[in-house]
């Protein structure tokens, strides 16, 4: 364990490929995208599409677009730029920053593309995150955002873990949700990793053993160790939460949830930028 990194995404760059759906998009999460994306081109008919993704998310990188755009990532974290994103054969730049302080000029993109990205902020960042969106972001534009969202109702963790062995849930990274987001507090305490690891290290103490119960991968399950010893918080905003922290800069005009396990706690947000037509 002394040689781990105990920087979250450095781990998290590391072990990206055994990532699965709820963490990564699915594939009907990118149609969702590739169709609201058309819909606003047919109506906008905007020139070359000045785009960003915030984050390393490759899948947004690899969607079908109405026509190439200039297309831009955003993240703080060097290793998921280098280890995750697949910019660099797309002819596509990054820039490393934080969300909050997004170096672009105001006005200057058509669209913001992002996975999960209120997440992996803490609750007192949604608002500036929202603001800079807004200030880089065109009158016409559009942001497509997914979300992980926590129910209204916290699960009791014991309820999880039986559902976990009893092989009432389709793979570890939706456990790994479930058991994060009912370890959640507050929006502005969000949930420690380490104290989701000490939860799962407490309820599965022999991976090996639920690896053989459930015939799971090994190497999924171990993911978990990621967050072993990691300080950094994660949070999940419920619905209402989540619409708040947007509600001064843009007007939703759409929300679509997707069909598969935890789909329910998984939409994207269609955002326009408030006070403007289109």
């Amino acid at each position: 364990m002394s040689d781990r990194p105990r920087d979250h995404w450095v781990n998290l760059a590391k072990s990206w490929d055994l990532r699965k759906s709820p963490l990564r998009p699915a594939p009907e999460d990118i149609r969702i995208v590739e169709n609201e994306v058309r819909r606003w081109y047919t109506s906008v008919q905007p020139g070359q599409i000045a785009a960003a993704v915030l984050g390393a998310t490759p899948e947004l990188a690899r969607m079908s677009w109405p026509r190439a755009p200039r297309l831009l990532a955003i993240d703080k974290s060097q290793a998921m730029l280098r280890g995750v994103w697949p910019g660099a054969a797309l002819g596509c730049g990054t820039v490393c920053a934080e969300w909050t302080a997004l170096p672009l000029a105001d006005a200057s993109l058509d669209l913001i593309l992002g996975d999960g990205c209120f997440s992996a902020v803490t609750g007192d960042k949604y608002r500036p995150f929202s603001r800079a969106m807004r200030r880089v972001i065109r009158g016409t534009g559009r942001v497509f955002m997914r979300y992980f969202l926590r129910p209204e109702r916290s699960e009791p963790v014991s309820g999880i873990v039986a559902d976990l062995w009893a092989g009432r849930i389709g793979n570890v990274h939706s456990f790994k949700w479930r058991l994060s987001m009912a370890l959640h507090g507050t929006l502005a305490e969000g949930v420690r990793l380490d104290r989701i690891w000490d939860a799962w290290h407490e309820a599965v103490p022999e991976p090996e053993r639920l690896a053989k119960n459930l015939d799971w991968p090994l190497p999924e399950i171990l993911t978990m160790d990621d967050f072993r010893g990691v300080a950094a918080r994660y949070t999940f905003p419920t619905l209402a939460e989540a619409r708040a922290a947007v509600s001064g800069e843009f007007e939703e005009i759409a929300c679509h949830y997707p069909s598969y396990e935890l789909g329910e706690r998984c939409p994207t947000l269609v955002l326009r930028p408030r006070g403007v037509g289109g």
